[in-house]
């Protein structure tokens, strides 16, 4: 059992690393952190999680192993993850900053939109595989190392993406112009392009 728990101790290190060095996710938090404010950007952070389990779950169960038998199937979703995320750096630099009524009109993420996200997010993919190969243990004791590494990525994944929510919004008073508002926004969706590499290494 102690080795469990120092297997638990360098999955966390390792969770921690992935959740709080910047990704989709993280630029997609702090961009929406300045623009709705930490609780509307709430249900995006429940639909990371939400997500991340999902797919962690899926892995678990023998979906990774499909890309083994069906490479088309990674190469589809590659491209898949290309375009979606060329369609969320034009959602962002392309937000309304003129007409201060329109920030209600705006919406953030949904659960639902954050959730279905991580299965196209090379990041959620390339943490999750690691979790579920290198931070398990074989035998009798796989399926215990394997529920703990989904409770690990959890307990330290949401606190991990809430800060970058929260660091946008502290930044949301100097973004009391248009121009600066617009400036931010192209920022975020040009270090959000710069993630696109990853996909095509």
């Amino acid at each position: 059992m102690d080795n469990m728990w120092a297997l638990m101790i360098s999955a966390a290190i390792f969770c921690a690393t992935m959740t709080m060095t910047p990704g989709p996710n993280n630029i997609l938090l702090a961009t929406s952190g300045a623009n709705f404010g930490v609780r509307r950007t709430l249900p995006h952070l429940i639909g990371i999680r939400v997500g991340q389990t999902l797919l962690h779950f899926a892995i678990l169960l023998g979906l990774g192993s499909l890309f083994d038998v069906w490479p088309m199937m990674h190469q589809g979703l590659r491209m898949a993850s290309l375009a979606y995320l060329l369609f969320l750096c034009y959602r962002i630099i392309s937000m309304p900053v003129d007409n201060e009524p329109m920030q209600f009109e705006r919406q953030p993420m949904t659960i639902k939109e954050a959730a279905l996200f991580q299965w196209i997010n090379p990041k959620s993919w390339l943490a999750t595989i690691t979790l579920c190969t290198a931070f398990t243990v074989s035998g009798d004791s796989y399926w215990l190392s394997a529920i703990m590494g989904v409770l690990v990525f959890n307990i330290i994944g949401f606190p991990a993406s809430f800060t970058w929510a929260v660091l946008g919004a502290a930044i949301r008073n100097k973004l009391n112009t248009s121009s600066r508002r617009k400036g931010f926004n192209w920022c975020m969706g040009g270090l959000l392009l710069v993630t696109i590499p990853m996909l095509i290494r």
